[in-house]
């Protein structure tokens, strides 16, 4: 079984205790997380909001759901709000009843652990890594016979590789052929700033093989409270109301998440400094001898660190003594010891990290 630090990042706590470093001192670059933190008006949201948590939350989250709605472009009856995305991957599977899921890989690990804890069976396809982890796309459909779901990251989680919307309606097209679902994990789609181009949230509803999941975790830096959601048929929705538990959001999660989709200048904010700070980190991180960071659409980047001479765990050590947190890729199917991934942070603390990364290579030289 593998350790749960190697399945996700951000466990901050762990890493405090490892390191002996104290929580509010550590850089976490393992969590791919809005670099602003929360909206300052979801912040308020919460502490003005304290005395709601003696009543129960309002089950059917109804104006969060209205909010984002509109945020979103759909129809609030396509919504279904979550204990953040991971809880309704698991619930979708188990709706669904999937027998066995197309997977790309390397992608985020909770949609074959999903399977596996329902029963099923997971199908996994190689990215290709040669060509920057590109989607093998004819491989893809010809292997949609064997599947009743296909699940697809986009952007994806590590590579940051991202799918336009018309390969996406294709694959869409091809899966409904062969009778199979497609969910489409869109948890980073909000850091960028052409969405629209890419985002096939809007063709929910349209299509009766098409969830999308969306997450206000990242994009709105609440992973804390947990808050996610997804959109799908109408008749999938309601089968997955019944399914769910009946308080899964809790009121201050649903308080910020309204609260953080009001807040314009926020998003605006957010979308600017990404894209900075992403030029800023890419270029410095090239020009270290021995990483090769691969390009990517969303906040985080996939650093090949094979020719550094140091394995991805021996780094991700190096750095975490150093008070810094990154996402070493060794629970990644077919990347062990050889990547590592870090999100896109504020100016001052990328440049930490780029000195700190440049005494590493100071010291084993």
């Amino acid at each position: 079984m593998r350790h749960l630090e190697h399945i996700h990042g951000g466990n901050v706590n762990l890493a405090s205790r490892r390191y002996n470093i104290p929580v509010h001192e550590l850089l976490d670059f393992s969590a791919n997380i809005n670099p602003l933190g929360p909206s300052p008006k979801s912040v308020s949201a919460v502490i003005d909001n304290l005395g709601l948590i003696s009543s129960y939350p309002d089950p059917d989250c109804t104006e969060l759901k209205s909010v984002l709605a509109s945020h979103l472009g759909i129809r609030e009856e396509l919504l279904l709000m979550g204990n953040g995305a991971v809880e309704l991957i698991y619930l979708l599977v188990r709706v669904l009843e999937a027998r066995k899921a197309l997977i790309p890989v390397p992608t985020f690990s909770e949609y074959g652990l999903a399977m596996l804890s329902q029963g099923g069976e997971v199908l996994e396809i190689a990215l290709d890594e040669k060509k920057g982890f590109r989607l093998p796309l004819d491989d893809l459909i010809r292997s949609l016979d064997q599947v009743d779901l296909i699940f697809l990251c986009n952007p994806n989680n590590p590579t940051g590789r991202l799918l336009d919307s018309k390969t996406i309606e294709y694959i869409l097209d091809k899966s409904f052929s062969h009778g199979a679902m497609l969910l489409v994990d869109e948890a980073f789609m909000d850091f960028i700033p052409e969405k629209k181009r890419f985002s096939v949230m809007n063709r929910v509803g349209e299509f009766p093989n098409l969830a999308v999941l969306y997450s206000l975790t990242k994009f709105f830096g609440i992973p804390g409270l947990r808050l996610g959601a997804i959109a799908a048929p109408e008749i999938i929705i309601n089968r997955m109301k019944t399914a769910k538990d009946p308080w899964n959001v809790n009121v201050l999660a649903q308080v910020a998440g309204v609260a953080g989709l009001r807040d314009q200048d926020y998003m605006e904010r957010t979308v600017k400094l990404v894209r900075q700070e992403k030029q800023f980190l890419f270029r410095e991180l090239k020009r270290l001898p021995g990483l090769k960071p691969l390009p990517g659409a969303a906040n985080f980047f996939l650093v090949e660190v094979t020719e550094s001479g140091l394995t991805s765990d021996k780094l991700t050590e190096l750095l975490g003594r150093r008070g810094i947190m990154v996402r070493d890729c060794n629970g990644f199917a077919g990347l062990a010891g050889r990547y590592i991934r870090v999100a896109v942070r504020t100016h001052p603390e990328n440049i930490k990290l780029i000195n700190a990364l440049k005494s590493i290579q100071e010291e084993i030289c």
